[in-house]
C-alpha cells in the first residue's frame, strides 16, 4: 500500500528528467491517483471494526432451550359433530352468533318431520310439568295433537296414545272416580245403620237393667214362698229374651264394622289399581320424552354450552353432510388457555419461573401468523414416566400472536416453544468466550 503511494511520485520525477524518453500513454499511467478506498482502506477497516465491537455492548444474544408444547384450555370451545348423514335442512343461527346453552342451530334430514316432533315435545313437557300437582284431570282434557308424520316416532305416539286413552277412561271421572264414589257412599250408609244400632244396643241394655231389677225383686219374694217358682220362670224367661235381643244388636255391630271394612278394603284395592295406573301413564309419558330426546340428540344441532357459534366451514341450507362431520364450535365468555411443555432434562437447571417463552404453533406458520409470547409460572418438580419435566405456561394475552392475529384453539394442538433462559449482551459472550480459550 505505502509503495502504490509514492511510487508514482518517484517515476514522475524521473519521467521529468528524461522527458523525452516517456511517451504521453506512460506518462497518464504513472499520474494516475488509486481510489480513495485504496488510500484509506485502513482506516476504514478499523472504523467499521470499532464499530462492531461498539454494538456488541446493545445486542443481546439470548440463551434458547427448545422443547415440544402442547395447547390446552380452561373451558376450551366445545365441537359440535353431525351424528347422521344426510341434508342440512335448516340452520337457525349464523357465524358468530351468540347463543345459550340447549338452543337449536339446525336440523338434519329425517323421515320425521321436525315441526311434529317439536309439537309432540312441547305437550309431553307441559303435561311432564303438571304431573307433581297430581291435576290428572287438566292434564287428560289437554288433547293429544294428531301427528302421522313422526317417522321412527310414530309406533311409540301409537302406543302412548293407547295408554292416554285407557287413562282418561279409567281417571278423568271414568270408572275408578264413579266406583270410589259409590263406596263411599255405602260406607255412610253402614256407618248410619252403625249409629242406629249404637242407639238400640243402648236401649236394649237400659230395659235389661229394669229387667234384672225387676227379676231380683221376684226372687226374693219367691224366697219367702209370696209367689210360686214357676212365676219367677216367667220373669226369668223374659229377662233372657232382652239378653239375647242385646247380643243379636251386638252381632248386627259386629257386621256392620265387618261390612265396612271390607268397603274400605275395596277402596284400597282400588286406589292401588288409580296408582297404577297414574304410574304406568307416568312411565309411558317418560319413554316417550325419552324416544323424543333421542330423535333429537341424532337429528337436531343444540348448542352444549351458552356463548358464540364457530362455523368450522362453510354451512349452508340444503348442504349434504357426513356422519361425524365437525360443523360448529361453541367458544364460551371465559375461556383461559395456557401451555404445558414437555422439558428433557438437558439444560433444565437454566430454566426458572418467570422466564418468558415464544410459542410457535405447528398448525399457523410463524413467519405467517407469528408467536405467541408467554411465561413460565410452574415447573414440576418430579419428572414424569418419560423423565422429562412438565412445565405450564400462562398466556398474558390469550391466543394473540405478536402480529396481532388470533389463533383459534382446537383439542390437541402441538407447538415449538423456546425457552429464553439467560439474554446476555454480546461483549459478554465474546469476553466468556475468550476466557475459556485463556483457560
Amino acid at each position: 500500500m505505502i509503495k502504490i503511494n509514492f511510487m508514482p511520485q518517484n517515476i514522475f520525477t524521473a519521467a521529468n528528467n528524461n522527458a523525452g524518453l516517456v511517451s504521453d500513454e506512460i506518462r497518464e499511467i504513472i499520474s494516475y491517483r488509486p481510489h480513495w478506498i485504496v488510500r484509506r482502506g485502513n482506516t476504514l477497516f478499523f472504523l467499521i471494526l470499532l464499530l462492531m465491537l461498539l454494538l456488541t455492548f446493545f445486542i443481546n444474544y439470548p440463551d434458547i432451550i427448545h422443547a415440544p408444547a402442547r395447547l390446552t384450555a380452561i373451558n376450551p370451545p366445545k365441537p359440535i359433530n353431525a351424528k347422521k348423514e344426510g341434508k342440512l335442512l335448516k340452520l337457525f343461527v349464523g357465524n358468530e352468533t351468540q347463543v345459550i346453552k340447549g338452543q337449536q342451530l339446525g336440523y338434519i334430514e329425517s323421515t320425521a318431520d321436525y315441526n311434529e316432533v317439536m309439537r309432540l315435545q312441547l305437550w309431553v313437557n307441559k303435561t311432564i310439568s303438571a304431573i307433581p300437582a297430581i291435576r290428572y284431570n287438566t292434564i287428560l282434557s289437554n288433547p293429544l295433537p294428531a301427528l302421522v308424520n313422526l317417522g321412527p316416532l310414530q309406533p311409540a305416539y301409537q302406543e302412548f296414545q293407547n295408554q292416554l286413552e285407557f287413562t282418561k277412561q279409567t281417571l278423568a271421572n271414568g270408572y275408578f272416580n264413579r266406583k270410589s264414589a259409590a263406596l263411599q257412599k255405602d260406607l255412610k250408609y253402614i256407618s248410619t245403620l252403625k249409629n242406629n244400632t249404637y242407639q238400640q244396643q243402648h236401649l236394649i241394655e237400659a230395659d235389661q237393667q229394669l229387667q234384672q231389677k225387676e227379676y231380683q225383686a221376684y226372687e226374693l219374694l219367691a224366697k219367702e214362698k209370696v209367689i210360686a217358682p214357676l212365676e219367677l220362670n216367667q220373669y226369668k224367661s223374659k229377662l233372657i229374651a232382652k239378653e239375647q235381643n242385646l247380643k243379636q244388636v251386638n252381632v248386627q255391630l259386629t257386621n256392620s264394622d265387618i261390612s265396612s271394612h271390607g268397603k274400605q278394603k275395596e277402596i284400597m284395592d282400588l286406589q292401588k289399581q288409580v296408582a297404577d295406573q297414574q304410574q304406568n301413564f307416568h312411565s309411558a309419558l317418560l319413554n316417550l320424552k325419552s324416544i323424543i330426546q333421542e330423535w333429537i340428540e341424532q337429528y337436531v344441532l343444540t348448542a352444549s354450552e351458552s356463548g358464540r357459534v364457530l362455523f368450522s366451514s362453510g354451512l349452508q341450507e340444503n348442504q349434504l353432510i357426513n356422519n361425524g362431520q365437525n360443523l360448529f364450535y361453541i367458544q364460551q365468555q371465559q375461556s383461559a388457555f395456557y401451555v404445558e411443555i414437555t422439558a428433557s432434562q438437558k439444560g433444565l437447571g437454566k430454566i426458572k419461573n418467570g422466564q418468558k417463552v415464544i410459542l410457535k404453533v405447528d398448525s399457523y406458520p410463524s413467519q405467517e401468523f407469528g408467536n405467541i409470547p408467554g411465561f413460565i409460572d410452574y415447573i414440576a418438580e418430579m419428572p414424569n414416566n418419560n423423565d422429562s419435566f412438565l412445565i405450564h405456561v400462562n398466556l398474558p394475552n390469550g391466543l394473540i400472536t405478536n402480529y396481532g392475529k388470533t389463533i383459534f384453539f382446537k383439542t390437541g394442538l402441538t407447538a415449538q416453544a423456546e425457552i429464553i433462559t439467560d439474554n446476555r449482551k454480546l461483549i459478554d459472550r465474546l469476553a466468556g468466550e475468550l476466557k475459556n480459550v485463556i483457560r
